[in-house]
């Protein structure tokens, strides 16, 4: 037998290694070491984001300390919160903690730190106003930091938001004092929340409120309905006015405050309360009703003064002429005011159109129907000059 040659032991050797290796040949990574993050990157399938001033992203908070606040936005650079912001913002920003995923603006894509400077106070107010809708409709307290006094009430802070409480929602103690109380935190309900318009409406009153009701439901029995008492006013509102009075209950006074509503201040229609009455005002009211179930004390000053309608008959009869004041307008006529308390219609199919007198102006009527008991007059406008064909 012939010796075989190296180079034939070669070829076998050659023709195992290739029998052994599989039919299908993976693709095989590099098994080179990454020289760059971009090769390791590369290596990893990892993608990273590249920022630009003004984008919005959702970050993830890394890091929080009481001078910066780290976040992850899944690009090269880290993102840190604005230092104005965490100076404006830090009661909300106290409650953030790290793993929470906030939306953030940038605001600088890197800075010579090489980091991505971020705004999320977009993020933090909208949180907010969704608590401050939860907080209205559960009728919880929270704390407002008052600031500037305005006119009709003052400015107050509440966690980066601005709001507003009326002087008619004031304690009294803090409305006489505005000017010092800067600064000062008190205890408010929201009354009304608005984000589209900025519009945030708080009411201190509404908390003391609460304690005087409870303690009112307690007098009952000796609030004098469809009495007459003396009252002193305590706040002019938009809707009315408050007053207090004295009741008696086992040989001891007790305060107790009531509302007049604007209905019930005059006979004729009240466009603002703060012209017939004024805080510190003693007047004399009517106790129409109790509501035994919140405490709430419902008075009138008009019920106490002479009804313009009981003597209607006397002063405006069928077919005369009169003079008024035109108060409103609506589809169906106009309204004219003849007398304090007392108004009658002009149909408007009675009103030549491109003649319609305009609120404020004063005219003469043709008084057509008078009916005392249903508290209407019908007029119509007087002729200014005669008809055509007229003889």
């Amino acid at each position: 037998m012939a010796k075989k040659t190296v180079s034939d032991k070669q070829n076998a050797e050659e023709k195992e290694v290739v029998a052994k290796e599989p039919t299908s040949i993976p693709t095989k990574k590099s098994s080179k070491a990454a020289s760059s993050m971009e090769e390791l990157l590369s290596n990893t399938g990892y993608q990273l984001k590249g920022l630009k001033k003004g984008d919005t992203v959702n970050a993830t908070i890394t890091r929080i300390s009481a001078r910066e606040i780290a976040l992850d936005t899944g690009s090269k650079t880290e993102g840190v919160v604005m230092d104005k912001e965490i100076e404006n913002y830090r009661d909300m920003l106290s409650k953030l903690k790290v793993g929470d995923v906030v939306s953030a603006q940038v605001i600088v894509a890197e800075n010579d730190r090489g980091q991505s400077v971020l705004s999320i106070r977009k993020s933090l107010l909208d949180k907010r106003w969704t608590t401050l809708a939860d907080v209205q409709k559960n009728g919880e307290p929270v704390e407002v930091t008052l600031r500037d006094p305005v006119r009709g009430g003052v400015l107050v802070d509440y966690g980066g938001i601005r709001g507003y409480i009326p002087m008619s929602q004031l304690d009294g103690a803090v409305s006489k004092q505005l000017d010092k109380a800067t600064g000062r935190r008190i205890k408010v309900k929201v009354i009304e929340v608005d984000p589209a318009t900025n519009r945030l409406v708080f009411s201190q009153r509404a908390i003391t409120e609460e304690a005087v009701l409870a303690k009112q439901k307690e007098l009952l029995d000796v609030i004098p309905v469809d009495a007459t008492v003396e009252a002193t006013i305590t706040g002019v509102a938009p809707f009315g006015a408050f007053a207090k009075f004295a009741v008696e209950k086992d040989s001891v006074k007790h305060e107790v405050e009531g509302l007049v509503h604007i209905s019930e201040i005059a006979w004729e229609k009240v466009d603002d309360p703060n012209q017939y009455l004024k805080s510190g005002d003693t007047i004399k009211v009517k106790v129409v009703g109790v509501d035994e179930k919140t405490g709430k004390v419902t008075l009138s000053v008009k019920q106490l003064l002479p009804d313009p309608w009981e003597h209607v008959l006397d002063m405006f009869e069928k077919d005369s002429t009169v003079k008024g004041k035109v108060t409103r307008t609506s589809p169906y006529g106009i309204f004219v005011e003849l007398t304090p308390g007392v108004e009658g219609l002009i149909h408007i199919s009675k009103v030549t159109p491109g003649t319609e007198p305009h609120v404020g102006e004063e005219i003469t009527c043709l008084v057509e129907d008078v009916k005392p008991d249903q508290r209407k007059i019908s007029l119509s406008m007087a002729l200014t000059e005669k008809p055509i064909g007229y003889r």
